[in-house]
């Protein structure tokens, strides 16, 4: 509920958009460090096999984005729109990707894994996938490479030393829900930052900015569900944390990278991304609590 209000807030009230703007480099270590800590304090989960890994790796990073390339290649969109598109599925998922499936009791230590993994390779994979598929689009990502390491590294001493010294932290860090609530600041504070854009998208073009907000909240909410009823075997929480991972991506992290020169259309997107994740928390739990679903959710999720 929170991260919709503060996209709400921030739509309405200018001054919160620009003080989110402000801390939005702040708010990648806080997702990264929440995320950390959400999987550090999670409750034992089932262990992670390196075919797992492998398998997830594979299709979030490499089978999701060249399946869509070529779906795409028969649609008639506009070049600039197929770039963003394809951009939004070449970014690795979130950072808080961990606190969320946290939040939804899934495997949070799945989830950061990939997530991490993933990014780590962004400053490889980006601009190599994008020359590959012909998107016509420069990146500067040396300079991103080193602060990702940065962000990375500094979110994971802070979580190690938060770990070993744990009762000393433990008024501010008592459980599992304080961790997560770390990552929910840096989201609502990327729901300020994001709001300044969104209103001058919506401002500008009001119907563009809706397709192009149906379309990702489709793709995102789409590949979620393709991808836990694709990996549905492997249980309700393995699923649903490929599922979460496969529809929610840092875009942010690819419009960065690209220094904020996407083509008009490929930016529309790319901020439409935004609004379904952070909404979808909100949006399974009420889900989830409808009696016609609850029936197939295995109680001992």
């Amino acid at each position: 509920m929170l991260l919709v209000i503060s996209l709400c807030a921030g739509l309405v009230i200018t001054p919160f958009a620009h003080l989110g703007y402000d801390l939005l480099p702040f708010s990648a270590f806080l997702l990264t460090l929440g995320s950390f800590l959400t999987a550090g304090l999670a409750p034992s989960e089932a262990s992670i096999r390196p075919l797992l890994m492998g398998v997830v790796l594979a299709w979030v990073g490499l089978v999701l984005p060249f399946a869509a390339a070529i779906l795409l290649s028969f649609a008639p969109l506009d070049p600039a729109l197929r770039a963003g598109v394809l951009l939004s599925l070449l970014a690795p998922p979130v950072g808080s990707a961990a606190a969320i499936a946290g939040m939804l009791g899934l495997r949070p230590r799945l989830a950061l894994l990939v997530s991490i993994a993933l990014t780590l390779l962004t400053p490889i994979s980006i601009p190599s996938f994008a020359t590959v598929l012909g998107l016509g689009i420069a990146f500067d990502m040396g300079r991103l490479a080193i602060r990702l390491f940065s962000i990375i590294g500094a979110a994971g001493l802070v979580a190690f030393l938060a770990m070993r010294f744990r009762r000393h932290v433990i008024p501010v860090l008592p459980d599992q829900s304080a961790a997560t609530g770390i990552a929910v600041v840096g989201l609502m504070i990327v729901g300020l930052a994001t709001s300044q854009g969104i209103r001058a998208q919506w401002t500008s073009n009001a119907l563009r900015f809706d397709v192009m907000l149906a379309a990702a909240i489709v793709f995102n909410f789409g590949l979620c569900v393709l991808a836990a009823m694709t990996f549905a075997r492997l249980g309700w929480q393995t699923a649903g944390t490929i599922g979460l991972v496969s529809g929610n991506r840092n875009v942010t992290l690819v419009w960065a990278a690209a220094s904020f020169g996407l083509p008009s259309l490929a930016e529309d997107y790319v901020a439409a991304c935004v609004i379904p994740v952070l909404a979808l928390p909100l949006i399974i739990k009420l889900w989830l609590r409808l009696p016609s679903f609850s029936r197939f959710i295995p109680q001992n999720r």
